[in-house]
C-alpha cells in the first residue's frame, strides 16, 4: 500500500497571542444585513420592489498594547469618538401601518455632570439611546402611513468624524391620486444637525465629481431618463472612496466611480493601506477589506469567509500566522475605521468600558482553543532497522551525533530540508535525522468521511437521550440547543474525527499480518498507530509511513493472551460527529456520538 499523509488544516476560531506591535487601536464599525453590500452596490434588484432586509450595527475596540493584540470591547450601535465624547449612532425601523421606514438616530454624549439613567444602561441598539439628546427627531410622513403600503430604507455606509454616507432605497404603491415609485440614493449627511450635504462641496477637487457623472451619461447615453444624481463615501479594496449614483426614472441604478478624487484625511482620518492590496491579497487570498496602522506595524484583514485577522508588519512583511483570528457569526461590513495611537488607547478603552454592558448576543464565535504556538505539530516515528537511530548536530552522515532515539519513539519535526529532517526530542535537544529512518505520521485531528457503527444508515433517526446540538462538528462551537430525547432529527452525513491516536506495540517476537493480500512482518517492540475503527472489528493503521486494514490484534477483553500479538500503550480518543436537521424545530447542526433508534438496520 503506497503511503498516505494527510495534513489537515487547523480552524483557528480566537487566539490571542503576543506580538512587536506598538501602542494602537483600532474602532471598527460593522453593519450586518441591509440592502447594500461593501461597495455600495445593491445586493438584489428586489430591494428596489419593497423586499426588506434590516440592518443592525456593532462597534469592536481591537487594541495592541504591550506586545499582546485582543478585542477589548464589543459594544451594540455605532460608537462614534467626538471631543466630548463617544456618540451613538444607529438606525431606527419604524413602522406606520403598511409603510416601514429608516431613520437615522445620532445621541451626543452625556452631560457628565448629568446624573446617568440606570434604565438606559442595561438596554441594547437603539433601545439605550436617549431621546432628548437625539440631534433631529423623525418620523414616517402621515400621508406615506396613510395611503401607502412600501418601505424607505436607510443602511449607514460610512462614518467619519463630521460627516456620514447612508445608502437610500424607497419603494411604495399609494392609493387614489398618489400612485407609486421607487427611487434610491447615495447620500451624505452632517454628523452635528443631520442635514443632508452635497458631497462635491467636500471634495477638494469639486468639479471631478460631476464631470465623472457627465461621462457616465454620455457612455450611457443621454436620453433623459436619469434621476438626480448623489454621492457617497464606501470602501473598496481597504480604502475610503467616492462613489457616485444616479437613478433610472424607468427603473433600477447606475453607480458610477470617482477615480481622479482622492478622499480627503478631514474626511476619513487615516486612509493609507500598507502594504498594498495585491500584497495583503497575496497573503490573504479571501481577502474583502483592510486597515493598516499609521505606524504600519499593525495589519487588521476581513476576509468573504467571515473571518477578522490581525497581523503584525514588519519592513513590509506581514507575519505567518495572525495574532488574532476571530470567526463572525454573521456577513458584515465596514462602515467606520478609526484608528488611535499613544494615550488614546487607554482613554477610548475607559471610555468604551463605561458604555453599557457587553451584548447579550454576540457577533463572533466564543471558543477557546490553544494559541498558535499549542498548535498540532508534524509528528515523524523513527523506523531505522537497527533499534538505535543517530540524531545529528547538522545535516549530512559525516556531522557528530549528539543522541540516539529508539525505534518507534516519536519526534517533533521542525522543518523539512531536502532528505534531512531537523527534528526535537521530548528533552528539548534539537537536531537532524535522514527521512529514510523517520516517517511523518498524519496531522491531527484526522477526519473520515465515514460511519463508525456497523450497517450504519443516515435518515430518520430517534434520540435515545438529551444531545446538545452544535453550530460545527466541534465542541469548541456554538451550542445551539439541546435535544431531547425522542427528538426525531434527519440525520444527513457524519465523520470521524481523531483527535488522539492509539499506540500499539507488538508483544511477540515475529508477527505475520496480512493487508489486502500483502504481508506485513512485525518484530517485538514495533509500534503501530490506531487512527480508526472502520466496522466489523476492522480498525486502519498506520505503521512505517503506510496504511493498513487490520483485525484488532490488541485488545484484552476481546481476545486470549494466545491471540493477542499486541499490548495497547496508548488509547485512541475519536468522536463521530453527525450532521442533522430537526425539521420540528426548523434548525440543523451536529451532534456527537448520537445514541439513536434507527442508525442501523440491525438493533
Amino acid at each position: 500500500m503506497r503511503r498516505i499523509i494527510k495534513v489537515l488544516s487547523l480552524s483557528i476560531i480566537f487566539i490571542v497571542s503576543s506580538v512587536s506591535a506598538g501602542e494602537s487601536g483600532l474602532l471598527l464599525g460593522l453593519r450586518y444585513g441591509a440592502n447594500y453590500d461593501v461597495s455600495a452596490t445593491l445586493l438584489d434588484d428586489n430591494a428596489l420592489e419593497g423586499i426588506r432586509q434590516p440592518s443592525s450595527y456593532r462597534t469592536f475596540w481591537i487594541r495592541a498594547e504591550n506586545g499582546e493584540v485582543e478585542l477589548a470591547a464589543e459594544r451594540t450601535n455605532l460608537l462614534v469618538p467626538q471631543d466630548d465624547g463617544f456618540w451613538r449612532l444607529d438606525v431606527k425601523h419604524s413602522v406606520y401601518n403598511d409603510f416601514t421606514e429608516d431613520f437615522v438616530w445620532i445621541n451626543p454624549a452625556p452631560d457628565p455632570d448629568a446624573i446617568s439613567n440606570p434604565f438606559l444602561a442595561e438596554q441594547e441598539g437603539i433601545h439605550a439611546f436617549d431621546v432628548s439628546l437625539l440631534v433631529k427627531e423623525q418620523s414616517i410622513t402621515p400621508t406615506l402611513g396613510e395611503y401607502c403600503e412600501g418601505q424607505a430604507s436607510r443602511d449607514i455606509l460610512f462614518v467619519g468624524n463630521q460627516y456620514l454616507s447612508v445608502g437610500y432605497v424607497r419603494s411604495d404603491i399609494c392609493s387614489g391620486f398618489m400612485g407609486g415609485s421607487t427611487d434610491s440614493a447615495l447620500q451624505m449627511f452632517s454628523l452635528e444637525a443631520l442635514e443632508a450635504v452635497d458631497i462635491a462641496t467636500l471634495l477638494d477637487q469639486k468639479r471631478a465629481f460631476k464631470r465623472a457623472a457627465k461621462n457616465v451619461q454620455k457612455r450611457h447615453g443621454d436620453s433623459g431618463d436619469w434621476g438626480d444624481v448623489s454621492g457617497g463615501i464606501v470602501r473598496h479594496e481597504g480604502q475610503w472612496v467616492v462613489k457616485g449614483h444616479f437613478p433610472r426614472n424607468e427603473g433600477g441604478y447606475t453607480h458610477f466611480d470617482v477615480p481622479a478624487v482622492a478622499v480627503s484625511e478631514d474626511l476619513v482620518f487615516h486612509n493609507e493601506l500598507y502594504p498594498d492590496w495585491n500584497t495583503i491579497r497575496k497573503h490573504v487570498p479571501d481577502v474583502v477589506d483592510a486597515f493598516s496602522s499609521p505606524a504600519k506595524d499593525l495589519l487588521v484583514v476581513l476576509t468573504e469567509t467571515g473571518s477578522l485577522l490581525a497581523f503584525t508588519v514588519k519592513k513590509g512583511k506581514i507575519s505567518p500566522q495572525p495574532a488574532l483570528h476571530i470567526l463572525f457569526k454573521y456577513p458584515v461590513t465596514t462602515v467606520m475605521a478609526r484608528w488611535a495611537e499613544g494615550q488614546y488607547v487607554s482613554n477610548w478603552t475607559d471610555e468604551l468600558d463605561n458604555l453599557g454592558m457587553k451584548p447579550k448576543q454576540t457577533w463572533f464565535t466564543e471558543a477557546s482553543i490553544p494559541s498558535v504556538e499549542e498548535a498540532p505539530k508534524v509528528i515523524g516515528v523513527v523506523v531505522t532497522q537497527g533499534k538505535m537511530l543517530n540524531i545529528r548536530e547538522g545535516i549530512g552522515k559525516h556531522t557528530k551525533p549528539i543522541a540516539k532515539v529508539k525505534k518507534g519513539v516519536k519526534v517533533d519535526i521542525l522543518d523539512v530540508l531536502g532528505q534531512w529532517y531537523k527534528v526535537q526530542l521530548d528533552e528539548g535537544l534539537v537536531g537532524y535525522a535522514h527521512s529514510d529512518y523517520v516517517k511523518i505520521m498524519p496531522n491531527l485531528p484526522y477526519i473520515q468521511q465515514a460511519c463508525p457503527v456497523d450497517h450504519c444508515t443516515y435518515g430518520n433517526w430517534t434520540l435515545k437521550q438529551s444531545t446538545i446540538l452544535y453550530a460545527q462538528p466541534s465542541f469548541k462551537a456554538d451550542a445551539l440547543e439541546t435535544l431531547n430525547a425522542s427528538q426525531v432529527v434527519q440525520a444527513l452525513n457524519g465523520e470521524i474525527q481523531t483527535s488522539e491516536f492509539g499506540e500499539i506495540e507488538v508483544i511477540k517476537s515475529q508477527v505475520d499480518l496480512t493487508d489486502d493480500n500483502q504481508k506485513l512482518s512485525l518484530s517485538e517492540g514495533d509500534k503501530l498507530f490506531d487512527l480508526e475503527s472502520v466496522g466489523l472489528g476492522m480498525h486502519l493503521v498506520w505503521y512505517n509511513g503506510d496504511l493498513y486494514y487490520l483485525n484488532n490484534g490488541w485488545q484484552a477483553d476481546r481476545l486470549n493472551e494466545a491471540a493477542r500479538w499486541g499490548s495497547l500503550v496508548t488509547e485512541r480518543k475519536t468522536d463521530w460527529w453527525v450532521k442533522v436537521n430537526v425539521p420540528e424545530k426548523n434548525i440543523s447542526g451536529w451532534i456527537a456520538n448520537p445514541e439513536a433508534d434507527g442508525m442501523s438496520l440491525y438493533q
